[in-house]
């Protein structure tokens, strides 16, 4: 049931150069994925992996390369590029949850455009899955975890939330180091972030579809859903913000602090001032 893309920037706060280093790790993790898993892995791309880049890049410091070129959306203009070792384990988390989330879909809806991109990941997924088998396990497993609460109509937000939040845990820890403990934090408190917006912004289109939700019970009463998920939400963000000052980051502090505390906020609050859709 879960989607990406709520973890973005506030472009409006950034000066040009942090956006262009921000675009710079965007754009990396493209080619990265367009040269190591084909082109059909480039329609996986989105902003959430690219924070877990920032993120990881910012308490690793690995040695990354800077390419300038053009790329398919626009091949006469030259795009900064970043490129570390950090890409290549973004790249393959990208791939293991595309697939697998294509996976999940042929569960609930087997439709046509799925089980195409589904027959066409399956051939990307080894060389993801022989590099990280332990995590692709483990994504696996809490996604079937996931699936079977949904099939039981669980309506226990926590519950459904921390599950998702368990699996971006496990994405979050790169290492067994000192770093873990809040790393696994931050990513815990945004999966749980990025399950309770999608349900919350996909309730009534799941409702006229019959499909599961774990807020179905407020079909009725939105404004009081909508003060629970606001509550909810703070909560997990304040987390995120304390896990990432336990870290006292140096490097790409301006562009983690933007999307932490304004890009993201403006994200969830314009989703509940619009309300459900």
């Amino acid at each position: 049931m879960f989607m990406f893309g709520y973890v973005k920037i506030n472009k409006m706060d950034l000066t040009f150069r942090e956006y262009e280093h921000y675009r710079g790790y965007y754009c990396g993790l493209c080619k990265y994925l367009k040269d190591n898993h084909g082109e059909i892995s480039r329609l996986s791309l989105n902003y959430d992996i690219t924070f877990l880049i920032l993120i990881l890049t910012a308490v690793y410091k690995p040695k990354s390369t800077i390419i300038e070129e053009g790329c398919i959306t626009n091949p006469f203009k030259k795009k900064k590029k970043i490129i570390n070792e950090i890409t290549e384990y973004a790249a393959s988390m990208n791939v293991l949850l595309t697939y697998y989330k294509l996976e999940d879909n042929l569960k609930d809806d087997n439709g046509l455009k799925d089980k195409v991109a589904y027959t066409i990941y399956k051939g990307r997924l080894k060389s993801a899955y022989e590099k990280y088998p332990k995590k692709a396990e483990f994504i696996k497993g809490q996604l079937e975890t996931l699936y079977n609460l949904e099939q039981e109509n669980n309506t226990n937000i926590d519950l459904v939330s921390n599950t998702f939040g368990n699996l971006m845990a496990e994405i979050f820890a790169y290492k067994e180091d000192e770093f873990e403990k809040d790393l696994r934090q931050i990513g815990f408190n945004i999966g749980k972030y990025i399950y309770l917006l999608d349900a919350y912004e996909d309730l009534e289109k799941d409702y006229k579809k019959g499909r599961y939700n774990p807020f179905i019970g407020y079909i009725d009463r939105r404004e009081e859903l909508k003060v629970r998920v606001d509550k909810l939400i703070s909560m997990t963000l304040g987390m995120v913000g304390r896990r990432i000052d336990n870290l006292n980051l140096k490097t790409n502090t301006a562009i983690i602090e933007n999307i932490v505390y304004s890009g993201v906020y403006l994200r969830y609050q314009n989703i509940l001032e619009e309300g459900i859709k």
